[in-house]
């Protein structure tokens, strides 16, 4: 009889344990419930708040710059603040780091470069872009925005898009313009521009079709990554440092009594360009960065042609022994075709990109009802300025906007 008892205490004291456990975790859960959509609900305060601009630069007909001019008016966009750390804060005060979007689109063949920023960095963009580009053309399309004029019509229109994302780790660089020999004196007629092939796409296009790219940017901070054992905040460069150790084979293990030939510690001659390459980059202001393309065109006028021409549109800046591009998250048919019977699923994919680029959403998922965060990619301003600068005059797509006439400072000595 004690015995029994003894067992029937034993199993209500566990069944106790049991139960109280499974009402912690059932706490907590609510609790992380709960705090994630108190933060979400700041969120969506903080950008409901937010005024935006959109900004039309124009390059003059005859300009001169390398893409080294972007790349210094870039790091002007480098802005670390915003972010709400403190625990209590960040889930009653939505502030993030401001992100951009630089734009490059065509409108039936006609090439125009666009940049969509928070209203407040205004004075600052044209500051900056002027004291590079003394020469451009800057309008507000603010209340004309090229890709919310374009309605949601699949019964007219086709659509298509994708996302461009690094083939390789981000500490890994493409091929930059200073790889094409875009420097300082190199003269004009003699410069391969690698935007050309993306500017000759756009300029192909023909009437009722529309082909917009989109990067976009946000300064890279710290972050929680597990190494090892333990979480620790590092940056892009902490990969980076990883690998030029290996690269440079530092990490390699001397044992006196078997000593290594020292030949094969001798890097080639593409080991040492990759390392050179790698330490270069990381002296760069880096960005986290998503890159969009979407395509649209009249049912009657709808290429896939051009689907083939976007995928291949930035071949030109891939390194075979470092970095390059490739396209991801295109919208796909189903596998069999009674699992989207009427296509419906195929259209919502679509649907879905076409309002994420119009909203410029990449990095906070609350900033659309629909959006999803997506993973970024580190580039530095040198990477950046490769794929988003003006073209000079090497580049002679002729439905490229331009500035005709060049803006002249009036004489000194003119009475007043």
């Amino acid at each position: 009889m004690q015995t029994q008892l003894t067992a029937e205490i034993f199993v209500l004291f566990f069944l106790k344990i049991v139960i109280g456990f499974v009402v912690v975790l059932f706490v907590m859960g609510l609790g992380k419930r709960f705090l994630a959509l108190l933060r979400k609900k700041a969120r969506a305060e903080f950008f409901a708040k937010q005024k935006y601009i959109l900004l039309e630069i124009t390059p003059p007909k005859d300009l001169q710059k390398t893409p080294q001019a972007m790349e210094l008016f870039l790091g002007s966009l480098y802005q670390t603040g915003g972010d709400v750390t403190k625990f209590f804060s960040k889930h009653t005060n939505g502030s993030v780091r401001p992100w951009f979007s630089l734009e490059i689109i065509s409108i039936g063949g006609h090439v125009r470069f666009f940049i969509w920023s928070r209203a407040n960095f205004l004075d600052m963009i044209e500051t900056q872009l002027y004291s590079q580009y003394p020469d451009i053309e800057i309008i507000d399309k603010t209340g004309n925005d090229y890709s919310t004029d374009v309605k949601w019509d699949p019964s007219n229109y086709q659509y298509w898009g994708c996302n461009f994302v690094k083939t390789a780790a981000s500490h890994l660089p493409i091929k930059t313009y200073v790889s094409h020999g875009m420097v300082g004196g190199a003269k004009e007629e003699s410069k391969v521009d690698p935007i050309t092939p993306v500017i000759e796409l756009l300029g192909s296009l023909k009437k009722d079709e529309q082909i917009w790219f989109q990067i976009l940017i946000r300064a890279h901070t710290k972050e929680t990554i597990k190494a090892g054992t333990r979480s620790e905040m590092v940056d892009w460069k902490y990969a980076a440092g990883i690998d030029l150790n290996k690269r440079m084979k530092r990490d390699v293990k001397i044992d006196k009594d078997k000593p290594i030939n020292p030949a094969l510690l001798q890097l080639t001659k593409a080991e040492k360009e990759a390392a050179e390459a790698i330490e270069n980059s990381i002296s760069k202001l880096p960005f986290d960065c998503g890159i969009r393309a979407f395509y649209l065109a009249k049912n009657d006028v709808f290429r896939p042609s051009m689907i083939a021409g976007i995928n291949g549109s930035f071949r030109q800046y891939g390194s075979p022994n470092l970095n390059g591009f490739k396209t991801v998250g295109a919208p796909s048919p189903a596998k069999f075709k009674f699992m989207d019977k009427t296509g419906a699923k195929l259209l919502s994919q679509k649907q879905r990109i076409f309002g994420e680029y119009q909203h410029r959403s990449f990095f906070i998922p609350e900033y659309i009802p629909y959006g999803a965060k997506q993973k970024a990619f580190v580039m530095t301003t040198e990477e950046l300025a490769t794929i988003f600068h003006l073209p000079g005059s090497v580049v002679r797509t002729p439905t490229m906007a331009r500035v005709q006439a060049k803006k002249v400072e009036p004489p000194a000595n003119l009475p007043i």
